[in-house]
């Protein structure tokens, strides 16, 4: 027996990031000795996830639309009783932390308008292998996703509908969704776990219609006129366009199959379907390829030319004040000191990142010299823009040739150069993008960059390796290194104290690189 609400103290100190390492070590315990302690921290799990999500769904609009006119540049759009066993099995020889930490796909979505009604009815929990119909809406893992069709050719998507209802579809399929307890399997295999809030949660095929009563049940469409139904546990009602003498109600262990209006039943085969634990399996091995590509990738960048600072989040500590520039000619005394953030995941199981949440929070780092371009990258996580600016980087304030890279409320990304002494707005040159962050976009991995070119007289922004935004530069200044902080701004300069206000960035990095130079597009495309 164990201490079921010490357990649930342990999952809600878990879920808030607050977990010591001895009540890590304590919950890990807990969970490989129990599996009723398993099964309740899947529930919290998949409730937590649902309520995440319905919270961010709430959120009031704090966007704009983009001011008509505002900036002339090219806009291009760009584009996460048999399960009990898995868990155990995942715990052991995964990790147990793999469960609530769905891996966390970069967006894809510049350009997008926000949509104050945006009719969504599930969120896509997890991608492996995935691969989109040409011509078929594509999503990244954490997209809430609205009603309409969702096609692929191959790979398996675990779909969370809003009732509570967890779907995994293997491909090829296509399913449309309907509301957050409808959908209809056109063609493909799908797999549905049902808890009992989510009773009722319904799948039509062309002519059958398949009614949970609180169950886990699959569905192999494979045709117009051919649809098999096996229940794994409890019972589904049949409706529809049934034979006269086919059965109307399914109890766990049977299935059924109806071709050309003839029907048979046999005994369900629960191998033919995909499980949770085959899933996450199939999830950890993509996670792990990923991680040996990032790292391969990391370490080349390193040695890159006129590279001045690399952060890469990693093995980082709570407490730990200390963030090495792991740049190969980073100057002397350029690490960063960590004030106030936590170290929190990053894109995906196994990435660190730092998360900023509180208006002090920032890591401060010293750059020495001046250069005449620049190229700024990070990996971030929007979770809100709570602030007019909400300041990615800046450094050398009050100073000429200083540069201030943030995110507006509007969701623009914004790069200003003090290009004249005067503290004036007209002294800034500045690029603003198109709105690139949109409310449905919080909590989701983008890649961005900005390139100063002093040479060419130009300056740009990109979105996921994607140019958004180019425009001229028109006052060439020598930029200016010197104090810089990552996601905040400096204290002003006494003589400007009306300019006061937070501009704090709320969400998280993984990964920033500072370059003394201009990199090429191709360039961009390769950090990604």
């Amino acid at each position: 027996m164990f201490d079921e609400a010490r357990l649930e103290r342990l999952i809600a100190a878990y879920f808030d990031q607050k977990l010591t390492a001895e009540e890590k070590r304590e919950l890990e315990e807990m969970l490989l000795a129990s599996s009723r302690a398993r099964e309740i921290f899947l529930d919290r799990s998949d409730w937590h996830g649902l309520l995440r999500e319905q919270a961010l769904q709430g959120q009031i609009s704090l966007l704009s639309e983009d001011p008509a006119g505002a900036i002339t540049k090219k806009v291009t759009p760009f584009r996460k009783k048999a399960w009990e066993v898995g868990a155990l099995a995942a715990c052991i020889a995964l990790g147990w932390w793999v469960f609530p930490r769905s891996p966390e796909e970069p967006s894809k979505i510049a350009g997008k308008k926000v949509s104050s009604n945006p009719d969504q009815v599930a969120m896509l929990a997890q991608a492996i292998d995935v691969k989109w119909e040409t011509g078929s809406g594509s999503f990244g893992v954490g997209a809430a996703l609205p009603r309409g069709w969702l096609k692929i050719s191959s790979g398996t998507l675990r779909l969370d509908f809003y009732s509570g209802a967890r779907v995994i579809l293997e491909g090829p399929a296509a399913i449309e969704l309907l509301s957050p307890d409808l959908a209809r399997l056109e063609t493909g295999r799908l797999t549905a776990r049902v808890p009992p809030p989510a009773e009722g949660f319904t799948v039509l095929s062309s002519t059958l219609k398949v009614v949970d009563r609180g169950t886990e049940f699959g569905m192999n469409v494979s045709g117009a006129e051919a649809c098999e139904v096996h229940v794994f546990d409890g019972e589904v009602e049949l409706q529809g366009d049934l034979p006269a003498t086919a059965e109307k109600s399914l109890q766990e262990g049977k299935a059924i199959a109806i071709r050309s209006g003839q029907w048979s039943a046999f005994p369900a085969d629960r191998s033919s379907f995909m499980d949770t634990a085959t899933v996450m399996s199939a999830a950890a091995r993509e996670t792990e390829n990923r991680w040996k590509a990032w790292s391969a990738s990391s370490r080349a960048l390193r040695d890159s030319s006129d590279l001045k600072i690399y952060f890469d989040f990693e093995d980082l500590e709570a407490g730990d004040p200390i963030l090495r520039n792991l740049a190969g000619a980073a100057d002397h005394g350029s690490d960063g000191t960590v004030i106030g953030c936590d170290p929190l995941p990053g894109r995906w199981g196994r990435k660190g990142a730092l998360g900023f949440a509180k208006t002090s929070d920032r890591v401060r780092f010293r750059a020495t010299g001046t250069t005449p371009s620049m190229t700024l990258a990070a990996w971030v996580r929007v979770d809100s823009l709570p602030q007019s600016h909400n300041h990615l980087f800046s450094m050398s304030p009050e100073k000429q040739g200083e540069v201030h890279w943030k995110i507006d409320r509007s969701g623009r990304l914004v790069l200003g150069i003090r290009a004249e002494a005067k503290l004036s707005y007209d002294a800034w040159e500045r690029l603003e993008s198109p709105q690139i962050v949109t409310e449905q976009d919080f909590g989701r991995w983008v890649f961005l960059a900005s390139v100063i070119d002093g040479e060419k007289g130009l300056i740009k922004h990109y979105v996921d390796g994607e140019e958004v935004a180019s425009g001229p530069l028109k006052r060439r200044t020598a930029l200016q290194w010197g104090m810089a902080n990552l996601g905040n701004l400096d204290a002003v300069v006494p003589e400007r104290q009306d300019a006061g206000g937070a501009r704090s960035f709320n969400g998280r990095i993984d990964e920033f690189a500072l370059f003394a130079r201009a990199l090429s597009p191709s360039e961009i495309a390769d950090l990604k």
